[in-house]
């Protein structure tokens, strides 16, 4: 209303001057060289308007026609976006599909439509060079990606997966660790990470990636301290023969981070047998046989004790006291009384543990008995029958190609990282069904 008021009092303004004008003429005279021009105001005033309407009207189809033009034009470039577009569905769909004849021939399409977006372009056509298996173009490909925003995590993890298949661990580690820093989030790319470290032996780098990725709360506590146990223990390891001192302290860690494991056990009695003190030694294998007596634990202690003249039946009976009534406890006593010919006392601790089913090891120690104190060949082979068909004892198996070894290894023999668990196969079958 406030528009159409002043526009209503402009209008009134030029028609009150206008009518003044012509109703007022005056003679206008203009002397160029030796010519004089004369006329009315009149007719300076319609020529004038003419002019001005004469302008207006130019200016009005002008920009009329440019507006039109540029509708025009921005009305076929939307087509042509459209278009790509649809020629990428189709292309990806084609590849869903695995119908690559048809994925080839829409991308080709595609890239006519859409020359001012390389970004779809780059993603369909690494896709494209996959079908192909043109790997030398698809690296030179994911290496455009980086150079984009949009696409630079798609190029990052291209690269570091290309380079995962052909074996080039560290190269694969630079552009996983660059696209860790650019989304840490993206699915498997901790454990992906983790793989390369492990398969490179870069623990440092493992026990950083584990704390970063726990800062953005990717792996919770517990999965933190197992990567990081790993870590320490594999230092531990490496430090070992230059400096048992430095191997001590991370093989500590290990322990503090996963406590009771059997196999940082084992390492730390093995570090402290080395540095050749005995009174922390015996320290340390009554601390952790108090602590978690069990079958892998009794293993490693009976190892260690032979191997440093421990043996004795009386350090022995000292050592299991506390759990004397245990099944373990009573197994390690058996076995080293076998071992000191004492043969009453092995006996009196086996007399309960044979049952109607017993196990392997409970055989092979009935074997030995016979043999060692009635010198009975027949009964001991019997048992050695017998613990042929007892049941199958646990072992370190990978739990993703179910293969079995003897000892722990942070990378299994079949090649990944932390797969072992100590169980049989018959249990693990169990577990995946």
């Amino acid at each position: 209303m406030f528009r159409f008021s002043i526009f209503i009092i402009q209008l009134l303004l030029l028609i009150i001057i206008l009518t003044f004008i012509f109703t007022n003429p005056f003679i206008i005279s203009l002397d160029i060289g030796n010519l004089k021009y004369t006329f009315s105001s009149n007719l300076f005033s319609v020529i004038f308007i003419s002019l001005v309407f004469i302008l207006y009207l130019m200016f009005y189809l002008f920009f009329r026609s440019r507006l039109s033009l540029r509708q025009y034009l921005l009305k076929n470039k939307y087509k042509k976006i459209e278009k790509g577009y649809l020629y990428f569905v189709d292309a990806m769909i084609a590849i869903a599909n695995k119908d690559n004849k048809t994925a080839i021939k829409s991308h080709k399409k595609m890239t006519s439509y859409l020359k001012d977006d390389p970004s779809l372009s780059l993603l369909l056509k690494s896709e494209v060079l996959k079908i192909e298996k043109k790997f030398p173009e698809l690296n030179n490909v994911y290496e455009d990606m980086i150079k984009s925003k949009k696409t630079e995590t798609l190029g990052y993890r291209g690269l570091m997966e290309q380079n995962l298949k052909n074996h080039d661990y560290h190269h694969a580690f630079l552009y996983g660790e660059k696209l860790f820093s650019l989304n840490p989030k993206i699915e498997k790319l901790y454990k992906t990470l983790i793989f390369i470290s492990a398969k490179t032996k870069n623990w440092n780098q493992l026990i950083s990636l584990s704390d970063k990725a726990f800062s953005h709360r990717i792996i919770d506590k517990n999965d933190l301290n197992e990567n990081k146990s790993v870590g320490y223990y594999e230092i531990a390891k490496i430090k070992f023969d230059s400096d048992p001192k430095d191997a001590l302290k991370n093989i500590l860690k290990a322990v503090e981070l996963k406590k009771n494991f059997p196999p940082y056990i084992k390492y730390h009695l093995e570090i402290s047998a080395n540095l050749a003190d005995k009174k922390v030694l015996i320290k340390l294998i009554k601390k952790y046989w108090n602590l978690n007596p069990n079958y892998l634990l009794r293993s490693i202690i009976t190892k260690i004790l032979i191997e440093n003249n421990l043996s004795e039946m009386k350090f022995i009976k000292d050592l299991v006291k506390n759990n004397l009534n245990l099944e373990e406890s009573k197994k390690l006593l058996i076995y080293f009384a076998i071992k000191n010919l004492n043969w009453e006392l092995a006996r009196e601790n086996i007399s309960g543990m044979i049952g109607s089913n017993p196990s392997k090891e409970i055989c092979y120690f009935m074997s030995d008995i016979e043999l060692g104190e009635n010198n009975d060949k027949q009964k001991s082979d019997a048992w050695i029958m017998r613990a042929e068909n007892a049941s199958i004892e646990n072992t370190w198996i990978c739990k993703i190609t179910n293969q079995s070894q003897d000892e722990w290894t942070s990378v299994s023999n079949s090649g990944n990282y932390n797969s072992l668990v100590w169980t049989s196969h018959k249990m693990l079958r169990q577990k995946d069904n």
